[in-house]
């Protein structure tokens, strides 16, 4: 069977750039591929068809002696070979395949990420700070310059992966790539490893960052530094730092998100009059009065609000207070645990206005024994 034109393989013009030629390729490898086809001897042959075409028309080379010369190359005999099996064509097209379908050039890998966590006060956590920390990371060997090779060498190409970091396996009409052994991944490989860092590219450092806390972050919450993870192999992105926000307790304030709860007793004769309580809120400088009114017939369990008293809404600025969540009250009765004589006794009027049974005053013998017997 006579081959037809490469071009018209590809469905492209004679003067078709190269993206032109690479994106009319993946339509019909990804059309016609194995995987999509099973069985199919049809799309087989027009796959096969396809990566002869772009195999010659993706090297300018070739493609300069099929336009001049076409099939016969300008020599005895075409140099344009096609592939006989599938395995022929994923093997001389591997870079091919995969630039085309997510992974062909080796991209440079990003450094590993560090996780640690980061100690708060419930101050800190409400209006910033300013924290200084030590992290142990890796740096790049100063002798090596990062490369692991000895002074005076170079690291080489590894003769596994061909510096692509990745070999290719195939089972049946599937193509799986995974991280070449010989050089784990790196191209590369160290023939005279440096003494200082035992070719490794790498040594243990601490170093000392300063951290700026946003007002407003909660426990839990994660701040991340781009950059300052572990450095990445062939001098790629390094990786980030991610620290783990704990934020220590208050004694008197709970946070539920901007808000701000905390309790406040009161006697019965303020429950029932209404009073001004002075509440100690967070503020920036420690705390601060902020006086609450507290209605006549307030009962046990309410909760009474301090607007714009509470946690600063997370916006990125130092101690970013103006706008704030609120501060909720809730009110507890505080019972006297013991009475004087006249105290008792105005307490027991009240009971006998408002119609309410107690407990009868206790007899010289009651005081005593515990009885009147």
């Amino acid at each position: 069977m006579s081959k037809r034109d490469y071009y018209e393989v590809l469905g492209v013009s004679r003067d078709a750039s190269a993206d032109e030629i690479k994106k009319a390729y993946r339509k019909l490898a990804q059309q016609y591929h194995p995987d999509r086809n099973p069985g199919d001897h049809e799309a087989e042959e027009k796959f096969k068809e396809a990566a002869e075409a772009y195999s010659v028309l993706s090297d300018p080379d070739k493609r300069s002696a099929f336009d001049r010369f076409g099939f016969s190359g300008g020599g005895g005999g075409s140099p344009f070979g096609g592939f006989s099996n599938m395995d022929d064509i994923f093997s001389n097209l591997g870079d091919i395949f995969g630039d085309l379908f997510g992974g062909g050039h080796r991209a440079r890998r990003k450094g590993e990420d560090i996780v640690m966590g980061i100690g708060l006060t419930f101050q800190e956590s409400l209006f910033g700070a300013q924290k200084s920390l030590t992290v142990n990371r890796q740096a790049a060997c100063e002798a090596c310059r990062g490369t692991g090779a000895k002074d005076g060498t170079a690291r080489v190409v590894c003769e596994t992966c061909k510096g692509q970091g990745q070999v290719a396996l195939r089972q049946g009409f599937f193509m799986f790539a995974q991280t070449c052994p010989a050089c784990r991944g790196e191209g590369s490989v160290v023939k005279h490893k440096c003494p200082e860092c035992k070719g490794r590219g790498k040594v243990q450092k601490t170093e000392s960052l300063k951290v700026t806390i946003p007002a407003g972050i909660d426990h839990g919450r994660t701040i991340r530094l781009t950059g300052k993870g572990q450095p990445a192999p062939d001098n790629g992105v390094a990786g980030d730092l991610y620290l783990t926000v704990e934020v220590k307790s208050h004694p008197d304030f709970e946070r539920d998100g901007v808000d701000l709860h905390t309790e406040r007793s009161i006697s019965f004769p303020q429950a029932a009059l209404g009073c001004q309580l002075e509440i100690a809120v967070p503020a920036e400088s420690g705390e601060r009065a902020e006086t609450l009114q507290v209605p006549a017939g307030t009962q046990p369990g309410d909760v009474l609000t301090l607007p714009r008293c509470g946690v600063p809404h997370m916006d990125g600025s130092q101690g970013g207070s103006a706008r704030r969540g609120d501060l909720h009250v809730h009110v507890r009765l505080q019972v006297p645990t013991s009475l004087s004589s006249e105290e008792e006794a105005l307490v027991r009027q009240l009971a006998e206005l408002g119609g309410h049974g107690v407990n009868p005053k206790k007899g010289i013998f009651q005081k005593i024994f515990g009885t009147d017997n």
